[in-house]
């Protein structure tokens, strides 16, 4: 993810027209001097980072006798999620366009029901903060706002192109701080276990 982050800082200190209201992340992936390789590099990595993320959460959900098959829902959609994720990097937008659609496709589908049977799961989980449940339900919202909008872009890109543009970065940036967040999350509570297991 840091290094997808690097390439959009790189995009813009050699393209001065970037913006995030004129531009779709996987446009970072056709930028100039090496910035496309960058970001086809780092969605590769994120898609192995996603999948190491989405065994953790799962994996945590069931010890704390989560519904397991919400859970196993979750994470396989997670999976192809990522899968879909890993093959956006490896077809540039500006090479190969149907196929970086098609896999962006599985990324955004997938996103949105992983999203939704991990707020389940975690939403009838013991010991969950309902909070925390919430959060995912959220990142979902977003995934389903960006896919209403850039559909309607894909066939009017005169009705809301900018909303396309900027619903897709909000995702990007949300989904990114509900990962880190449950990592987080995950780590304290687990900390607090051992402690009262010490005790």
């Amino acid at each position: 993810m840091l290094s997808i982050l690097i390439s959009i800082v790189l995009y813009v200190i050699n393209d001065a027209s970037f913006s995030f209201v004129t531009h779709y992340l996987s446009d970072v992936g056709a930028g100039p001097n090496g910035v496309g390789l960058v970001f086809s590099i780092g969605m590769m990595l994120t898609s192995a980072v996603m999948i190491f993320f989405f065994l953790h959460l799962s994996t945590y959900l069931i010890n704390n006798k989560g519904n397991k098959y919400f859970i196993v829902i979750a994470f396989v959609s997670g999976l192809i999620s990522s899968i879909g994720t890993f093959f956006v990097g490896t077809f540039p937008i500006n090479i190969y366009l149907d196929l970086h659609n098609f896999s962006a496709s599985f990324f955004f589908i997938g996103g949105i029901i992983y999203c939704l049977f991990f707020a389940i799961s975690e939403l009838t989980t013991p010991g969950i903060s309902k909070y925390q449940a919430l959060s995912g339900f959220i990142v979902c919202f977003f995934f389903f706002v960006f896919i209403v909008y850039s559909s309607i872009n894909y066939y009017d890109s005169d009705l809301c192109s900018i909303e396309s543009y900027i619903s897709e970065w909000t995702l990007f940036f949300v989904l990114i701080s509900w990962i880190i967040e449950h990592e987080i999350y995950i780590f304290r509570m687990s900390e607090k276990k051992s402690n009262r297991l010490c005790l």
